[in-house]
C-alpha cells in the first residue's frame, strides 16, 4: 500500500523499503539466545555455589552434573527461541504476501547460506 494509492501491493510487485525488510530479525534472535544462555550459566554457577557451600565442599562432579542440566535447558531454550522466530517470520511473510517457498526464505541466516555456495 502506498500513500497515494490505497490498493494493496500484489505479491511480486515493486516493494517499498519497509516491505524489503528481512522476514526474520536475526539480531533480535541472537540477543534473546545470548540473554537466556547467560541466565542459564549464572543459574548453574549459582546452584553449584549454593549446593557446594551447603555440603561444605565445592565438588567438580557436582558442577559437571549441573552443567549437563544447563546444557539441556539451553537446548530447550534455543528450540523455543528459534521456533518462535520462525513462527514470527512465517506470520510476517504471510502479512506481506510473500511466498514461503521463495529462495530467500530459510531458517539459516544469510551469512551461513553464502558460505555453502562458494
Amino acid at each position: 500500500m502506498t500513500a497515494t494509492d490505497p490498493r494493496p501491493v500484489p505479491p511480486g510487485a515493486h516493494r517499498t523499503p519497509v516491505d524489503a525488510a528481512p522476514i526474520v530479525d536475526w539480531s533480535r534472535t541472537a540477543r534473546r539466545l545470548r540473554r537466556q544462555l547467560t541466565v542459564i550459566a549464572g543459574l548453574v554457577v549459582g546452584a553449584w555455589l549454593v549446593l557446594g557451600l551447603s555440603r561444605s565442599a565445592l565438588e567438580v562432579a557436582l558442577l559437571a552434573e549441573l552443567a549437563g542440566l544447563g546444557i539441556l535447558l539451553a537446548f530447550v531454550a534455543e528450540v523455543v527461541v528459534v521456533g518462535g522466530s520462525a513462527v514470527r517470520g512465517l506470520l510476517a511473510a504471510g502479512e506481506r504476501g510473500d511466498r514461503l517457498a521463495a529462495a530467500d526464505v530459510s531458517i539459516l541466516p544469510p551469512q551461513v547460506r553464502r558460505r555453502g555456495r562458494r
